[in-house]
């Protein structure tokens, strides 16, 4: 069973099916294109885990999995402990899923993060700058893709942004904590029986709105070998503290003053063509890992023997900076064996979004290459050839 249907998922259910499995899509009906490449479809709200406890019940289910999605993390912690299915348990989905249950978590077992606080009412925040230095974060505990997220500076804005925090989450408090001034980036990893298969630092590139919203991220993330120890050694710790195992990882992090800070991390692959790049770096396709962990298979020997020399590429998402309806797309590019992949969420007739948050997509580009560089050079000039006719 994988659960949720959309773009982020159809590459690990056409992988179940690459790989000779039975593919159930579960998802809450809708015009997802996961649903085209299923063997099945199961219509269930992927966020209610007694909902989906009951359907892989079932269908009796031997694994369950999802890839670039947050929402159906809890289901899958629930049904693999109630189901006795390998992948994270139920208390570390839980974790995972709510930044103020995960920030207790990290300074519980002596994590490098932010210093925070919760939130509950506009009153709490009169005297929060005695405890907490300016510039501020508040963010809701229960969102993800930079919802719910807004920077204070100044602090007459703070009670404006917790309003405006609060109106997006479902919970009804949230969490304030200090900005770190230094660079964001990020780690995927992967778990299987408590021991770490790898951890790949990746850089982020970033669309400057409200908040720094990711559009892109590359690999190799150059750090020096000081700073790798460091990212490594914080991951682990970030892990243990959440108790992830049996799945892959993200981890959000920020470099400052040479020293590593966790911001987030969660129980699944991440988004924003994650799963391509690691998979390209390594030489090994991380889907097939996921799929062989769900299934109680140990990953580490496939990562072992498939790994190569590492190779640099580079991913970005296709956006628009206007509103309408799109009415052509034109692609200039040449076969070339180093674009990886050009693919489009949207079509002729479709209507199209300003761009505002990582929802507003309408494609993705991965490159590889020899070098950084060449693979950003690269990615630059697919990204030029390409010509989106919206009215």
């Amino acid at each position: 069973m994988i659960l949720g249907a959309g773009r982020g998922q159809v590459d690990l259910i056409k992988s179940v099916k690459k790989y000779g499995h039975y593919a159930i899509v579960a998802s809450i009906k809708g015009n997802y294109p996961g649903f085209d490449y299923a063997d099945e479809c199961c219509y269930v709200d992927i966020s209610d885990p007694e909902a989906v406890l009951k359907e892989a019940k079932k269908l009796k289910i031997d694994a369950i999995t999802t890839a670039c999605l947050d929402t159906g993390v809890a289901s899958l912690g629930y049904v693999c402990e109630e189901m006795g299915l390998c992948g994270l348990s139920q208390k570390a989905a839980e974790i995972s899923g709510n930044k103020l249950l995960m920030k207790d978590a990290f300074m519980r077992n002596n994590v490098n993060t932010a210093r925070y606080k919760k939130i509950s009412s506009a009153s709490e925040l009169v005297n929060i700058t005695d405890e907490l230095r300016l510039p501020l974060i508040v963010k809701a505990v229960d969102l993800q893709g930079s919802r719910g997220i807004n920077i204070v500076r100044d602090k007459e804005d703070l009670i404006p942004c917790f309003e405006d925090t609060m109106r997006e989450t479902n919970q009804d408090y949230c969490i304030i904590e200090e900005f770190i001034p230094g660079i964001k980036f990020g780690t995927e990893a992967f778990v299987f029986d408590n021991n770490t298969i790898f951890i790949l630092p990746y850089g982020d590139v970033v669309f400057r709105g409200k908040t720094n919203i990711p559009i892109g991220h590359y690999v190799p993330y150059g750090l020096d070998e000081k700073l790798i120890s460091k990212v490594k050694t914080e991951a682990k710790k970030a892990i243990k503290a959440l108790n992830l195992n049996n799945c892959a990882v993200d981890v959000d992090m920020i470099l400052y003053n040479d020293e590593v800070y966790i911001i987030e991390l969660t129980g699944r692959v991440g988004a924003n063509c994650l799963p391509q790049l690691s998979s390209i770096y390594y030489g090994i396709d991380v889907y097939r890992l996921i799929i062989e962990t769900a299934l109680g298979d140990d990953p580490t020997e496939y990562f072992v023997s498939e790994k190569k020399h590492p190779t640099p590429c580079y991913a970005k998402m296709l956006y628009s900076e206007k509103s309408g309806v799109l009415k052509e797309i034109i692609n200039n590019n040449r076969d070339d064996e180093n674009i990886y992949e050009i693919s489009y969420f949207v079509k002729p007739g479709d209507e199209v979004r300003k761009f505002t948050n990582s929802r507003d997509c309408i494609g993705q580009i991965v490159v590889k290459g020899n070098t950084l560089e060449e693979c950003k050079t690269r990615i630059d000039s697919v990204i030029d050839n390409i010509e989106f006719g919206i009215t």
